[in-house]
């Protein structure tokens, strides 16, 4: 399965307003049922200047997706389909490696998940 990316500012606003949030120690998710009939859920990263470089948020994003992709092979046992997701990136996630942040989105998604 691929991922699909939210890419409009409007859907990140709909998120921010109508979303359950869900805090960890690198992430705010939020998770806002879909406008969209395709059932299948949406991903959107927001990564500030405030966190670092471009050179370091874009790797920062290329992390999340990795792990994103890896997660949706199993997607029923993570996600719930008819939602979209926002992940927000706080700034420790800097200091963070890449198993660290797999398990922690592993277990929230997997922890939140409403059937």
């Amino acid at each position: 399965m691929t991922l699909i990316t939210i890419k409009k500012r409007s859907e990140f606003i709909r998120a921010n307003k109508y979303s359950k949030k869900i805090y960890t120690l690198n992430f705010i998710i939020q998770k806002v049922e879909s406008n969209k009939t395709d059932n299948t859920p949406h991903f959107g990263f927001t990564i500030t200047k405030k966190i670092g470089s471009a050179i370091v948020r874009n790797k920062i994003k290329r992390r999340l997706k990795s792990i994103i992709r890896k997660l949706l092979k199993c997607k029923d046992k993570y996600f719930d389909l008819s939602f979209n997701y926002i992940l927000i990136c706080k700034k420790e996630i800097v200091k963070v490696s890449y198993n660290d942040l797999e398990n922690e989105l592993m277990d929230k998604f997997k922890s939140n998940r409403v059937s």
